[in-house]
């Protein structure tokens, strides 16, 4: 049996055989699948895995394509993709290059829009706390939408038939179109540099989720959620809903529901105001009455002023009367006073208490000169009973019956037993009267006590 003849390919060769035939054999398919490992790069290329229950492909969407999407691709979503069957020469894999992909059951516009909500609202971009109050009597009022619409002129009408003399701006764009986004976004940045717009509508009318789709935008739901003035959302029908309307400060169901309630009724405001002044005018008149009424009440009630002067003077008159009688009494007790003192001032009366205090003053030195002697003489005995318990305690009453102190002379120690001293030691005797150097000669010993 002969052999085939061998026909030997390279690595590179045999791949870009097989990439030659996949992709002729397989230029467009439909592939559906769940998305693994989604990893975007840097350059804006998105690769992933699809997988199923028993296999899997690698995927990948170039930059050109990513674009288009209106969905953030992530794990696990189920999608159908369309593109091309290819393989990889670095790694000899096959792979999918895809052109556009759709989520199962939900459609990508959806898709999209509840991602982006939910990012958005995790950054706190839909809180109540950053809601804008609206201004109750505005005097300019921005409107964000396209002036060929019909919306427009809804607002425009009810608007003038509700506060005929209100200013309304329109900064003109786009509503629906690839273009919308940066003209909306363009015109609220447009109002925003006006300066003197008090509130700014934005919305158009009804349509599809395709139509209302440029007010799902990230980069216009960021611009009205920042933008200073108070804004009213009306996009669409009362059943349309768009991430503006959660950006905004508040949200109308329709564009002539925003001019209804950003604008006050002129008519209602005058009627309201008749109400009020009239309320005004019977609360002031009611109370004058009262007024009036407390007033009468009061002068009923005060005194004549000529009867209080009167009163006055009498009460006048009678401390007059009083403080005389206060004076002269104090005067008779001064000069009662005065000639008591002057009586005990006279010369007769000085001489004899002159006398008086002379004795007492004599008595008085001899009461102390008394005292003073029989203290000197109690103090005298006192010290000679002291001085003779002194004696007695004393050591040199003891010399003087005949008795002596010996000691040593280098330290002044008191000899007391003969067993202390040996012979030829120096000592000094003291008597009661000198003292004595001596040398022991000899001495004896006694074991009894004296």
């Amino acid at each position: 049996m002969e052999l085939p003849e061998r026909k030997i390919y390279t690595v590179s060769e045999l791949t870009a055989r097989i990439r030659e035939l996949l992709e002729k054999e397989y230029p467009s398919v439909w592939v559906q699948g769940e998305i693994s490992n989604f990893k975007p790069a840097p350059s804006g290329h998105n690769y992933f895995t699809l997988k199923d229950d028993s296999s899997q492909i690698r995927c990948v969407m170039f930059k050109t394509q990513s674009r288009f999407l209106k969905f953030r691709p992530e794990d696990g979503l189920n999608i159908i993709a369309w593109g091309q069957l290819s393989v990889y020469s670095p790694r000899g894999e096959y792979q999918l290059i895809l052109d556009t992909m759709e989520p199962m059951g939900l459609g990508s516009l959806m898709l999209a829009f509840e991602q982006l909500k939910k990012r958005l609202q995790a950054e706190g971009l839909f809180d109540q706390s950053r809601k804008k109050p609206l201004p109750v009597f505005p005097r300019r009022i921005g409107l964000v939408t396209s002036p060929r619409g019909a919306a427009v002129r809804d607002m425009i009408r009810i608007i003038r038939r509700r506060f005929p003399g209100m200013h309304i701006l329109i900064s003109p764009s786009s509503v629906q179109g690839d273009k919308a986004p940066d003209e909306i976004v363009t015109a609220l940045e447009r109002l925003c540099k006006a300066g003197d717009v008090d509130a700014v509508i934005i919305g158009r009318g009804g349509g599809s989720v395709e139509d209302l789709w440029a007010f799902n935008e990230e980069r216009v739901v960021r611009a009205v959620a920042v933008c200073p003035l108070p804004i009213v959302s009306a996009v669409g029908h009362e059943t349309d809903f768009t991430l503006t309307d959660f950006a905004a400060d508040l949200r109308a169901s329709t564009p002539s529901a925003a001019a209804e309630v950003l604008v006050p009724d002129q008519h209602e405001l005058a009627s309201g105001i008749g109400h009020l002044n009239a309320r005004i005018k019977n609360s002031v008149l009611s109370l004058l009455r009262r007024y009036a009424e407390t007033v009468n009440e009061t002068i009923k009630r005060l005194y004549d002023p000529r009867r209080q002067i009167q009163e006055r003077r009498m009460g006048l008159d009678d401390l007059t009367i009083r403080l005389g009688r206060a004076m002269e009494r104090r005067l008779n007790v001064l000069k009662r006073d005065a000639e008591t003192t002057g009586g005990r001032l006279r010369p007769e009366h000085l001489r004899k208490m002159a006398a008086i205090y002379k004795e007492d003053c004599s008595n008085l030195r001899a009461r102390l000169e008394r005292i003073i002697l029989s203290t000197m003489q109690q103090a005298e005995v006192s010290a000679k009973n002291l001085s003779s318990r002194l004696d007695a305690l004393s050591p040199l009453a003891v010399l003087a019956r005949g008795y002596s102190i010996t000691i040593r002379p280098d330290s002044g120690d008191v000899i007391t037993d003969a067993g202390s001293v040996e012979k030829g030691d120096e000592l000094q005797v003291r008597l009661f009267r000198g003292r004595l150097s001596c040398r022991v000669v000899e001495k004896q010993n006694s074991d009894h006590n004296p």
